[in-house]
Parts: C-alpha cells; sequence; structure tokens
C-alpha cells in the first residue's frame, strides 16, 4: 500500500497527474484544487509531497493523492455516504473549499451539493443528513467558530430569518461561509432580529472585517 509520494509533477489531466518518482510514473487520481495546487510544481519543476490514498479493486489499483491530510480526512467522509464513490468525492472537494464543505453541512444547505454535476437531489439530502454531525465533531481548517454556529442550530442555522438573510446576502455577492459566521454571530448576540435589521447588521459586519 503506497501512503505517500514525493517526486515531480510530471504531467496533469483532467482528474489526475502523473509523478515522477526516481523515474517511474504514478498515475494520481486528484481533486481539481489539488490539481491547481500542483500546477506550481510542475512549473518550477520542484519537488512535491503528496499523501496517498491505494483503493485496490478486482481489476485496477488506483492512488489518489491530497495536498493536505484535511483533504484527505473528508475525502474520506464524503466516501462514507452510500452513492458517493472515489471520483464524486473528488469533484465534491475540487467545487467547494473545506471551509464551505463543512458550512453547507451545518447549515443543512442541500442545494449547495446538488449544484455539482453527478450529484441529484436525493444523494444531495443523503450527503447533508449523514455528515452532518461529521462536520460538527471535525469541521477541520475553519475559519470560524465551529462550535458557535453548531450552538442551538435548529433555531439558528435552520431558521426562516436567517435562511432569508443568507439568500439576500448571497445574492449580493457575498460568499455563504462568511455570512453564515457573521449572521449566527449577531443572532446569537440578539435573537429578536427582524429580517431587515439582521440584514443591515450583517452587511455592517461585513463591511467593518472587509469581507469581498
Amino acid at each position: 500500500m503506497i501512503g505517500k509520494l514525493r517526486g515531480f509533477v510530471d504531467s496533469i489531466a483532467d482528474d489526475k497527474c502523473i509523478i515522477d518518482v526516481n523515474g517511474v510514473g504514478y498515475v494520481v487520481f486528484a481533486s481539481s484544487k489539488t490539481l491547481q495546487f500542483l500546477q506550481n510544481y510542475k512549473k518550477n519543476s520542484s519537488e512535491v509531497n503528496l499523501t496517498i490514498e491505494t483503493s485496490v479493486k478486482q481489476d485496477a489499483i488506483e492512488l489518489y493523492g491530497f495536498a493536505t491530510s484535511v483533504e484527505k480526512i473528508w475525502f474520506y467522509e464524503l466516501n462514507k455516504v452510500q452513492g458517493v464513490g472515489a471520483k464524486v468525492a473528488l469533484r465534491i472537494l475540487g467545487f467547494y473549499s473545506i471551509e464551505e464543505i463543512v458550512s453547507s453541512l451545518i447549515s443543512s444547505d442541500v442545494k449547495a451539493f446538488s449544484k455539482i454535476s453527478g450529484i441529484g437531489p436525493k444523494l444531495a439530502q443523503r450527503i447533508v443528513t449523514e455528515l452532518k454531525d461529521s462536520a460538527k465533531k471535525i469541521g477541520v481548517a475553519m475559519n470560524f467558530d465551529v462550535d458557535l454556529i453548531d450552538k442551538d442550530t435548529s433555531n439558528i442555522a435552520g431558521s426562516k430569518i436567517v435562511e432569508d438573510a443568507l439568500s439576500a446576502l448571497e445574492n449580493l455577492g457575498y460568499k455563504k461561509i462568511d455570512c453564515l459566521r457573521i449572521v449566527t454571530k449577531l443572532i446569537q448576540e440578539k435573537s429578536d432580529y427582524t429580517l431587515e435589521n439582521l440584514i443591515t447588521s450583517s452587511l455592517r459586519e461585513i463591511s467593518k472585517n472587509k469581507i469581498i
């Protein structure tokens, strides 16, 4: 079993790359984000370290590469969901950042996963339902407080006012991950917000924190 590769990036394709290790080329499947990360190593002809997951099948041995251990952890988690194979997991990891995946799970944002090619509404719902607790437990690499968002989730992240406020802020061009952090913080500090006041206060916080 191969758990790590250190070598030079020989070539990069749509969903895989070849890592040259002492003259031996290993075909490694990876997310689009990891492949993008590898572009600089290829351009500079410098060595790269990749964490590897080896998948042994009846007719093939496949290698999956990750730029970070965090990405590998979530590859494992996504693969736990029935209907999410290795390739779909990589597609998810390439479509969203880890922070966005965790945020979508915590806020039960089924539509976020439905946007990914090959994932229908039923599978998206299954992903959210089965991995929501994983997001709360291991919410790794988050740039906001997972515990804060997790607190009383049913009354906050899932409330109508919060959903409407997030929708309005997203329509203004702000990322849902940033909006969720700010809206949740405001709601926990003051629970009697009207929708209009919540949006106004959120915009004030966004401006204060210089979030684009």
